[in-house]
């Protein structure tokens, strides 16, 4: 783990992975030991998650079954993603798709990246159960009902999704 300017990455060994250890980021950052206040609402939205180990591997990171796996197990644990996930880089995005129970890979010819599909119900589905860490966590974070609703608007655009839920009064 190593704290930044961009803030916080998080880098899962490939040994860690494949035995689904998170010992010592739980040791860290797990629900027992985190702060509350303003030092909670300090860390919200700056943490990025990366695994190593499957650089020579063609197969993108939601389709490695290990990888998989390993992000549904860490997720069991420490569900706090829509919290603590930087929502400026992919990486949630990525963790997501780990979860979602059936994708599809496809590369265009000439296009750098893959694409994935999936079904969008999966998605909702994803995002629903996600609020309630969320919400704990911006309460522990003593923030507002507005600012909960700007973070619930954010994760829906963040997935490309309309927020059209009224705002809290």
């Amino acid at each position: 783990m190593e704290k930044s300017d961009q803030g916080i990455v998080v880098v899962f060994r490939e040994q860690q992975v494949r035995q689904r250890k998170l010992a010592h980021f739980l040791k860290h950052y797990g629900i027992g030991v985190l702060p509350e206040g303003p030092e909670l609402a300090e860390l919200m939205g700056t943490f990025q998650f990366f695994v190593e180990g499957w650089d020579d591997v063609p197969e993108e990171v939601y389709a490695i079954p290990e990888i998989r796996k390993f992000y549904a197990h860490f997720h069991e644990l420490w569900p706090y993603w829509f919290y603590f996930c930087d929502l400026e880089t992919e990486t949630l995005k990525m963790m997501t798709m780990c979860l979602l129970p059936n994708l599809e890979g496809f590369k265009r010819l000439g296009e750098p990246k893959a694409a994935v599909q999936y079904d969008p119900m999966e998605l909702l589905h994803f995002i629903q159960r996600n609020f309630v860490p969320l919400n704990m966590m911006m309460e522990r974070a003593g923030m507002s009902e507005t600012d909960i609703y700007q973070r619930s608007g954010d994760i829906f655009r963040y997935y490309g999704l309309p927020y059209d839920a009224p705002p809290p009064e």
